[in-house]
């Protein structure tokens, strides 16, 4: 029996990676919140479980306070919102993100 699964492109496949190390990191760095953690893990996909359980573990691993100037986490956000934004329009499609983005106006 063929897999119905959806099939990923390694670019959608490598940036989807990359925004949930950046979940990772924000939960880890107390840069988030729990909730907020999991509705976007929700977004790009994700089951309720599934994504209550993984902040539920990055939540428990120990933050090892290295200290981080203000341009990195600065660039960590702005690479987290673009990513965001690439999965929303990925998973509307243009037609759709463009009313949304005029609805958002």
């Amino acid at each position: 029996m063929p897999d119905k699964g959806r099939i990923m492109s390694q670019t959608y496949y490598e940036r989807q990676s990359k925004l949930i190390e950046l979940y990772k990191k924000c939960i880890i760095k107390k840069e988030m919140k729990a909730n907020e953690a999991v509705m976007a893990l929700r977004l790009i996909g994700f089951s309720e479980s599934m994504a209550s359980s993984r902040v539920c573990e990055w939540a428990a691993q120990s933050n090892t306070n290295i200290t981080e100037t203000s341009k990195t986490a600065n660039q960590r956000l702005k690479q987290r919102v673009s990513l965001e934004k690439y999965m929303l329009r990925m998973g509307l499609g243009k037609k759709y993100y463009d009313k949304y983005v005029k609805l958002q106006k």
